[in-house]
Parts: C-alpha cells; sequence; structure tokens
C-alpha cells in the first residue's frame, strides 16, 4: 500500500494529538524540515484531526497515550499488541478510510511507538525512506530533490527492540575544536549547539550521551539546567564520563568547591563533608530527568584517586564509602528504591585493579552494594577491550570504547584512525560475553569520525544484521553508508572511489595515528618501504582529487566535510613525513639528493594549513575550528612540544665524491678505497616476481662526474648504461637492473663495475655483485619460497583448512592492520588444546637444514581474563603442539608496560618462537586456540640474523599460485 507524503507542491499534515509531549513534536519538525529538504515543500503538524486540511495525514503518538491511536485500535483499524512490552519500537502501517467521522482524510500512515524513543525512531524513519540521511546536517549531507513522496509498505511493519539497551556517544577533548567552534557558532557549549548534538543522537537511533566536559558544565552552560531539560524532552538519557560521579561536571568542584567547603581538595578521606554536599546538589538537580547515574570516584581531572603509595585495600575502602555515601543520597533524593534508579560503575584504567581485587583483599565485583548497578567496562583507550565480564551480574554489562583519546602513549583525536572491521571484532567479542547494556563511544570533537560512529551505533542498535553472524559487516556497511549519504547523484564508479578514499586513508591513520607519525617511522630504504608507502598515499591522493573534481555540485559539501579534506589533510602529512624521512636519511649519508625533497616539505607544510583553512571556510565557515587540534610530530603524549619534521640541507664537500648503493638496502659506498671494499650486493632477483632492481648514485661533493657501467651476464641488462650526474640538480641518479628468466637457467652471481670519472680529473668505480637465481619448477602451489633470508607468509595463503562443525579460523579481508586476519570463529569460543581443534596449514621451502625464528604477526589484542594470557597454538611438519603465550604473565594495559605500549604505537604485536626448518619443503599448522588471537602474517628467518629493520616487516614472499 502507498501513502502519498508530498507531491505537487503538497505535503500531508502530520498529527501529534499530545501536544504536552513537546520532545515528539520537535521531532516532527525535524521530520517536517527532512520532508522540505527533499521536496521543497513544508507540511503542516497539527494537533487535531479536526485540524487535518489534507486528504493524507501522517498519525504519530504513543501506545496508549494518544486518543487517536486508541482510537485507530478500538476500532480495529490498526493492531498495535506487537508493540506491547517492547522497548524503543515503532510500528509502521497505512491505513484507508481511517476516520469513518472524517471521511474527507483518506489514508493515513501511521507512527507508532511503544514509548517516546519509540515514536521518534519512527518518526525518523519516515525521513530515511525519503532519502535524508543522519548525516543530514552534521555530515551536510543533503538528499536528493524529489517532486513526490510516496512511502510504500507491504503491511504493518514493526521495527526490532535495539540490541543494546544504552547506545551513545561521548564528547571529549573538546578544546580548542568542539569548543571552539560552539562559542563562534552557538555562544558556548549551550543548549544551543547540544540541539545539534541531540539531533544526531536521534537520527543514529542513540538514547544515551555523555556531555563534552573539560572546560564545559553540561548542567550549568545550558544556560543553568538548558542543556538537561533539553536532553529530557527529546528522551535522551544522560550520563556523566568515568570520573564525573553523580551528575557534576568535573570542572563545577573547583568552581564552586566554597559552598561546599572550605577545602578544594578532591579528596573523600579528608574532604567527605564538603564533596557530599557537592553530589547532593548534582542529584536534587537532575533528579526530574532520565539519567544513568555515575557512581564511584577518581582523582581530579581523571587521575587517580589515592596517591602513589596508597594500597589496593586503600583505595577500595575509599571506594566502597563513597559509593555506600552515593547510594545514601539517591535513596533520600530519587527514589527510596534504589533497584529503581540506573546507575553506573566504570571500570576504567587502575579501577579495573579495585574492581577485580587481589590475594590481598576481596575487589568491588562481588560486593552486594552493587549487585544492580550496571558494571561499565572499558577498551584500553586504543580500542582493543581491556577485560571481559567475569561472571553472570545482575545490574548487566557496557562497554567505553574510544575513537579518541587524550594520554599516554600518544593522543590521537584529529582525524579518523579507527576501521570498522576492528570495530565490528571487538564489539562482537563485547556482545557475545554478555556486554549488552550500554555501549559508550569516545568521538572527540564527532567532526572526522562521523563514518565508524556510525557503525558503531547501527551495529549498537541492530546487532542482529550487522554482528557476529555477518563477518562481511564492514564491506557491507561501507558500500550502504555510502549509498545513503550519496545516492543517484554519484555513479556505481564514483561510489566506489569514494569509498577506497574513506576507507584508504582511514587505513593509513590506522596504520600509524597522524599524531604518532614521524619521518623515521617507514624505513627509507628496506623493502623500499618508504617508496611503497610514497606511491600507495600518492595515489590515493591523486584518486581523491581526481574524484573531487567530478563530484556533482550539491554533494559537494558532503564529500568535502567527511570525505575529502580529512583524507587530504590525512595523506599530505603521511607523505610529508615519508619524505622527510627519505631527506633525512640521505642527509645523514651526506648526499646532495637530500636538497631535492626540501621544496616538497615546504610546500607540504604550506599545504596543511591550506586545507584547514579551506576545511574551515566551506560552507560558509560552518566548520570553523573543527580542525583546530595539533596534530603532527607529538614528541610525548600530547601536543606541549610538537614540530614539524626538521628539514636537512647538505652543503656538499669540495671535490669528487659519489655515494652508491642499492635502493632497498642501507648499504652505500663511496667508491674505491685503499683498504678492501667488498662490492655491493643485491639478491631481490632470487624472488621470482622481482622485476627490476634499481641502483642509485648520488654526490657528497661538489664536482659533477660521469659513469658507465660495464656488464656482462646473459640475464641481466641495465638501463642507462651511461650518464652524466650534476650534484647541483639534488637528484639521485638511477640504473634500472632487470632479469631475462628465459635465459636464467640457474642460480648465479653478477659481478659488474661502474666507472665513475669525476669533471676535475678524478676516477673511482663500484663494484657490484648481482644474485639471480630461476623459479623452482618442482614448488607445489602455495608452497612460500625462501628468499633473501626469510619467508613472509600471508595468512589468507594456506594449503589446508580444516573447520570443526562449520566452526574455524576464518579469513577476514581488512581485519590486519595492512591487510587480511585470520580470526577463529564463532567469536568468543575457547578451543581446547588438541589436534582435533581447527586448524590451517602453511607450507615453505626453506633453504638449508637449520634453525629458524617464527615471527608471529598479531594484532595487539587484550587478554579477556587479566593475568591469563592469550595462547597461539601451533606445529611444525606434523610434530606435537607448541603453545606460545602473547605476551608475558606481567603484562598489563598501561603505557610504562613496553608490551603493550609497542602494539597500540604500531598497532601489532609481534611474538616469537625458535623453530628447526629441514632443507626442502616444511609446514606449519595453526590450531583455534581462542577469539584474542589474530594472526596478520608469519615470517621465519635463519636464528641469529634478524630481520632489516622497517615499519610494517617483509613483504609477502613468493609462493606458486
Amino acid at each position: 500500500m502507498a501513502f502519498t507524503l508530498a507531491g505537487n507542491g503538497l505535503c500531508a499534515n502530520i498529527l501529534v494529538d499530545n501536544p504536552h509531549n513537546t520532545g515528539i513534536l520537535r521531532v516532527c519538525g525535524m521530520l517536517a524540515e527532512d520532508i522540505e529538504r527533499v521536496c521543497d515543500t513544508r507540511p503542516s503538524i497539527v494537533s487535531s484531526l479536526d485540524a487535518v486540511e489534507t486528504v493524507e495525514v501522517l498519525v504519530g503518538g504513543i501506545i496508549n497515550q494518544s486518543p487517536v491511536l486508541d482510537a485507530l485500535a478500538k476500532a480495529g483499524r490498526c493492531d498495535f499488541s506487537t508493540l506491547n512490552g517492547k522497548r524503543e519500537s515503532y510500528q509502521l502501517c497505512i491505513v484507508d478510510s481511517p476516520f469513518p467521522d472524517k471521511p474527507a482524510i483518506k489514508k493515513a500512515l501511521v507512527v507508532a511507538g511503544s514509548d517516546k524513543r519509540g515514536c521518534i525512531y519512527g518518526l525518523l524513519s519516515i525521513s530515511e525512506r525519503i532519502g535524508v540521511s543522519p548525516m543530514v546536517w552534521i555530515g551536510d549531507a543533503n538528499p536528493q530533490k524529489q517532486g513526490t513522496l510516496t512511502i510504500d509498505l507491504a503491511g504493518c511493519e514493526t521495527s526490532k527492540e535495539p540490541s543494546v539497551r544504552y547506545r551513545g556517544f561521548f564528547i571529549n577533548d573538546e578544546w580548542p575544536a568542539f569548543g571552539n567552534w560552539c562559542t563562534e557558532h552557538f555562544g558556548g557549549v549551550n543548549a544551543k549547539a547540544y540541539e545539534k548534538i541531540f539531533e544526531l543522537l536521534l537520527r543514529l537511533k542513540g538514547n544515551y550521551l555523555w556531555p563534552a566536559m573539560w572546560n564545559s558544565s553540561f548542567w550549568q552552560d545550558g544556560p543553568g539546567i538548558a542543556n538537561a531539560a533539553l536532553a529530557n524532552e527529546l528522551g535522551i538519557v544522560m550520563g556523566a564520563s568515568h570520573h564525573e560521579p553523580m551528575c557534576r561536571a568535573g570542572v563545577e568542584w573547583q568552581q564552586q568547591y566554597k559552598k561546599y567547603s572550605d577545602d578544594n581538595s578532591w579528596d573523600f578521606t579528608k574532604n567527605e563533608e564538603g564533596i557530599t554536599r557537592f553530589w547532593k546538589e548534582g542529584v536534587e538537580r537532575s533528579k526530574n530527568f532520565e539519567n544513568v547515574i555515575t557512581i564511584g570516584m577518581r582523582g581530579e581531572n581523571d587521575s587517580k584517586l589515592l596517591a602513589e603509595g596508597a594500597t589496593m585495600a586503600d583505595n577500595i575502602a575509599v571506594l566502597k564509602r563513597a559509593i555506600s555515601v552515593q547510594h545514601d543520597l539517591i535513596r533520600k533524593t530519587v527514589n527510596k528504591d534504589l533497584s529503581r534508579v540506573p546507575r553506573m560503575l566504570a571500570i576504567y584504567k587502575e579501577v579495573e585493579d579495585y574492581f577485580l581485587g587481589d590475594d590481598s583483599c576481596e575487589g568491588l565485583k562481588d560486593w552486594k552494594e552493587l549487585e544492580d548497578v550496571l558494571f561499565l567496562l572499558a577498551d584500553d583507550n586504543f580500542g582493543h577491550l581491556r577485560a571481559l565480564p567475569p561472571g553472570p551480574h545482575r545490574g548487566g554489562y557496557g562497554m567505553y570504547y574510544h575513537f579518541d583519546y587524550h594520554g599516554a602513549p600518544v593522543s590521537y583525536e584529529w582525524q579518523n584512525s579507527t576501521r570498522l572491521p576492528k570495530v565490528w571484532e571487538q564489539m562482537c567479542r563485547a556482545y557475545e560475553s554478555g556486554v549488552r547494556d550500554m555501549w559508550i563511544v569516545n568521538v572527540g570533537d564527532i567532526k572526522g569520525v562521523e563514518y565508524p560512529l556510525n557503525y558503531f551505533m547501527d551495529l549498537a542498535f541492530d546487532f542482529d544484521r550487522w554482528g557476529s553472524t555477518n563477518p562481511q559487516s564492514p564491506e557491507e556497511y561501507a558500500k550502504a553508508w555510502m549509498e545513503r549519504q550519496f545516492g543517484f547523484r554519484l555513479s556505481g564508479e564514483q561510489k566506489k572511489a569514494a569509498l577506497e578514499v574513506l576507507e584508504g586513508f582511514s587505513r593509513w591513520n590506522a596504520l600509524r595515528r597522524p599524531e604518532a607519525m614521524s619521518p623515521d617511522i617507514y624505513h627509507p630504504f628496506h623493502y623500499n618501504e618508504a617508496e611503497r608507502v610514497w606511491k600507495g598515499v600518492s595515489a590515493l591522493m591523486h584518486k581523491a582529487e581526481e574524484l573531487r573534481s567530478a563530484i556533482p555540485t550539491e554533494c559537494r559539501t558532503a564529500f568535502d566535510s567527511m570525505i575529502y579534506y580529512p583524507a587530504a589533510a590525512s595523506l599530505n602529512m603521511i607523505l610529508l613525513n615519508v619524505e622527510a624521512g627519505l631527506n633525512t636519511a640521505l642527509a645523514k649519508r651526506g648526499g646532495t639528493s637530500a636538497n631535492g625533497y626540501l621544496e616538497g616539505m615546504r610546500a607540504r607544510i604550506a599545504r596543511d594549513t591550506v586545507l584547514i583553512d579551506e576545511y574551515h571556510a566551506m560552507a560558509d565557515g560552518k566548520w570553523r575550528h573543527m580542525m583546530d587540534s595539533a596534530h603532527s610530530g607529538f614528541r610525548s603524549w600530547d601536543a606541549y612540544d610538537w614540530t614539524w619534521p626538521l628539514l636537512h640541507e647538505v652543503v656538499p664537500i669540495p671535490g669528487g665524491k659519489v655515494l652508491a648503493g642499492f635502493r632497498n638496502s642501507s648499504k652505500c659506498l663511496m667508491g674505491e678505497h685503499w683498504q678492501f671494499t667488498a662490492p655491493l650486493s643485491n639478491e631481490a632477483f632470487t624472488r621470482p616476481d622481482t622485476s627490476e632492481v634499481i641502483f642509485d648514485l648520488d654526490s657528497r661533493g661538489s664536482q659533477p662526474f660521469t659513469w658507465s657501467i660495464d656488464l656482462v651476464s646473459e640475464c641481466l641488462s641495465v638501463t642507462p648504461r651511461t650518464g652524466h650526474h650534476d650534484p647541483a640538480a639534488s637528484k639521485r641518479s638511477s640504473l634500472v637492473f632487470t632479469c631475462d628468466r628465459s635465459a636464467l637457467r640457474e642460480a648465479c652471481t653478477s659481478n659488474t663495475c661502474i666507472s665513475i670519472s669525476f669533471d676535475n680529473g678524478e676516477t673511482t668505480r663500484v663494484m657490484l655483485a648481482i644474485k639471480a637465481a630461476p623459479a623452482p619448477n618442482d614448488l607445489p602451489k602455495n608452497i612460500y619460497l625462501e628468499t633473501e633470508g626469510y619467508v613472509s607468509i600471508n595468512p589468507g595463503r594456506y594449503l589446508e583448512k580444516q573447520d570443526l562443525d562449520g566452526a574455524g579460523w576464518e579469513l577476514l579481508p581488512a581485519l590486519g592492520r595492512n591487510g587480511p586476519a585470520l580470526l577463529s570463529f564463532p567469536i568468543g569460543k575457547e578451543w581446547p588444546i588438541n589436534h582435533a581443534a581447527p586448524f590451517v596449514v602453511y607450507g615453505f621451502r626453506a633453504q638449508q637444514s637449520t634453525e629458524h625464528t617464527v615471527e608471529f604477526h598479531l594484532s595487539p589484542r587484550n587478554p579477556g581474563v587479566k593475568g591469563l594470557p592469550d595462547q597461539l597454538r601451533y606445529s611444525l611438519n606434523n610434530a606435537g603442539i607448541q603453545t606460545l603465550e602473547t605476551v608475558s604473565k606481567s603484562y598489563y594495559t598501561e603505557w610504562h608496560n613496553d608490551d603493550w605500549n609497542k602494539g597500540v604505537m604500531n598497532n601489532i604485536r609481534k611474538v616469537t618462537a625458535q623453530v628447526f626448518l629441514k632443507e626442502g619443503d616444511n609446514t606449519l599448522k595453526l590450531y583455534a586456540s581462542g577469539p584474542g588471537i589474530i594472526v596478520e602474517k608469519i615470517v621465519l628467518y635463519p636464528a641469529g640474523t634478524g630481520l632489516p629493520a622497517s615499519y610494517l616487516g617483509p613483504p609477502e614472499s613468493w609462493c606458486r599460485s
């Protein structure tokens, strides 16, 4: 059945017959504005049937609270029984001739909610059906214009209950970006600003918010409690962060302590009476609003509760005393029946220790006073779950997740560095472990993380669709999200390209967060890492620029706001750092080619400012200040001493001095020496898929030189064979070697000489030894070949895979930091240690029988139970199962633990073992063990040799396809 919402310049009236429910009326206003956005005609909102002036009418209301809905149900025109007892659900149905006493009304589109939020979600679902994205304001995603708006329903449609009870986000670290933006556009972090934030939350089908708090007070800045009153009106449940108990903002204590105490110390052991008064006023002013009251206590400004010398028992005792006082205040102020007041205790950072306890004292988790309190677990601030529920708990569990963080080892908030596959894997693990009562994510300034925020909220709302039964969820969602923002206005190829840019820059940022980028991250020579990164990032930048030039005008601001500027600014910073790394490395050699990067680096620094200024100017300055945050060269955890990469200029020494080396090696020569100098060697052509090897000539001196190469080989050729190098050009002269494999019968080494004649008459030469080998004819399919001293295995290229009753290892294409990763299914299952567990088998050919180091590159996940390390299980050549603990028993999720610290900075964890390989073909079998093991790469190399330093590790070795 079809309902015409708008057409021929007319719009169906919107009827809400309970004018006292101003929150629903406000949302009807959002819907009316959305209809006008689409068809340039705004519907009227009426409060009674007598006021309806159109032949079709949209009726919105809450069952058992709306006389019109009651009448429709009583007359048998609608059946709302599917909504009875449901939470935040709605029903849509179209009714012909709905009101017999109003024959002029021919049709009604009924939006019935089981409660206020259900009705609101139902009304906003109409907006989505007519093509209005939840990003319509926050992401500038203007909908496509339509002349007629029709809603088609096959019958009555009833929404599901949300999968997670409380779903929302936390505006945090809001200065300088969000705070200055609010101040300029709304006069402060006030109700005018929060009206837009609340609208976003509702459009995302959320219901819960932690407000901005570092220099803001939600309950004072409205002005007064206007913020809280507006939230309550719109059906939004308010909370407060993990260190802001009893509906008080953190900044309020130092601003107001004199009202409650002569002592300004936030110390419950010394100032219990004053702090108690402070808390009492907090719950009193908020008692008439819907809240989840944060209880417990941390130190001021998000610090530890007691000084370092305090024992575990000391801290637990203070917490118990504080919570007992808080509960007593809530009983006296809000409700005598404490079980009817939603409360939350955040198990964050050191509070986890107090929650679990130790051998010296019992923790808080089994304290009877907390049996109906929601326990909010947390990630490690970098998107990895810190702990899972220790057991059943009547109050339920939540998860505090991060897309933004300020703290050690590095802060990050500027642009998105979180990828959907990681969110999917971690939050699925949380949900399957029983974390279903609260999901809250730290979004910093909101702008910049629109994409992962959409996914997080939809995953929380509809886990059945997007959760653990759908491993392709991130990929499917990405396509659906792009469709929602741009629809038919972009071609299929353009949407594909836009998604590649969005996913691409997020992936590069996730590899190394922008704030943690520096010139020494990607190695300038080894594995050609810097060059490979530079080419990949440059290609993505080119795609973004090319796509932007073709984007239709009506889509430009949305594309710029959510994709182009975040991508261009992020990629520009990566390129700056890669070029700075090459400049630094070449300058350390004394090579004049280092100077060739200076102009480009200065241009990229200037480009950073231009991109930010353009972002702030778009849409008439709508987002001015949103890119204000420092975002480069953090030398400590925050931006206190941030700096641009240093530029190194080389002044050539007088005379002639060559610098020569293979591009993929850090070793170089300066010509002949009176002491013996071994030739520069290269083994890249022992790898069958190597198509070319580049050799670079540079100069330390001021004298130009002419060079020629004497190459005698049946299988090797080089271009060019001769040339002239001028140091003043600040460029390297490159010789490209290629290998004719049809002429390569066996492994061989070609020795050759490059003769150099300087313009001042000096001469020298450089000797090369280039090794090549043919591909072995007897190498089976998917067997890796050890070359250049290592084997590097892609986890997706296995010889065999054995599941057990449909469960076992699954390859997720984008879960790894730079590609696919293996994860065992079902999520959350722990497998026994035996040969019957599911497994995958990898094959590789070793050059000799010797002891090797096997290095497993794992996603840096935390053990689900503190003190019980995850175990990786493997066997070599079908021998016994070996168990490798992925972290030490002293592992802890804090910056002073080196293992955790490296994991979150590099977004990888490497664990090693020693194995003995036989010459020829070997197999490595990986057994499924548990959800904490996510395998991204496996590398083997002869023991005692090590691998050349690099950030990404060696690229995948060659194997026969």
